[in-house]
């Protein structure tokens, strides 16, 4: 056998071993490829799975919060018409019994009017009443009576602020004095009411808007 012979027998084997190795090397990359491409794809599976169920489990645990949330604020609003009701109930009782009685009160109060040689003087109770009426209270119990004053004309009455009589005998006339001059001071004080409005209508919105 000569050299030419046997170096392309080893030539031929050669490349037979490269080309089995070279196909080995194919067929290994082709496995990891495909065991990449499975374990890509089982992976993905279960994380979306495991995303979707987590998704599903954010989206009811939201859905319960805010049927919670709806209930409590339903509940909430119930209490709060039931009990602006049962409140409205008691303003409105305890305002007619407040009603019934002042007027026992103003009744009991009349029945001490003294008529005196044809004048009538009111009492202490009388007059407290009427004292409450214009926000006064109950005026000074220990104060003087109305000093009375000529026919035809209103008697002094010593009043602790301006229309509010002091207890002590008091005439229709002193009532019809003090009646004039509260009479006045809500007239004047619905001008004054009357002219704001009227100057607060004159304000640019503008300037209404930004002192807000």
């Amino acid at each position: 056998m000569d050299l030419t012979t046997l170096a392309s027998k080893s030539g031929a084997k050669l490349a037979l071993g490269l080309g089995g190795a070279l196909l080995v090397l194919i067929l290994c990359l082709a496995c990891s490829w495909g065991g990449y491409r499975h374990g890509f794809a089982t992976a993905k599976d279960k994380g979306d799975a495991k995303y979707s169920k987590l998704e599903t489990s954010i989206a009811e645990a939201n859905r319960l919060a805010s049927d919670t949330a709806r209930r409590i604020v339903d509940a909430e609003i119930i209490r709060r018409d039931k009990l602006a009701g049962e409140l409205a109930a008691a303003r409105a009782t305890i305002s007619e019994q407040g009603k019934k009685i002042t007027n026992r009160r103003i009744a009991d109060a009349s029945r001490s009017v003294a008529a005196v040689d044809g004048r009538c003087t009111f009492g202490p109770g009388w007059v407290g009443l009427y004292n409450e009426a214009w926000g006064f209270g109950h005026g000074d119990p220990a104060g003087p009576a109305a000093t009375p004053g000529p026919d035809g004309e209103a008697g002094a009455i010593p009043t602790a602020q301006a229309g509010e009589f002091q207890q002590g005998g008091v005439t229709p006339e002193d009532i019809q004095v003090v009646n004039r001059d509260n009479a006045r001071i809500c007239r004047d004080t619905t001008t004054k009411y009357l002219a704001l409005i009227k100057w607060a209508e004159g304000i640019p919105k503008t300037v209404t808007m930004e002192a807000r």
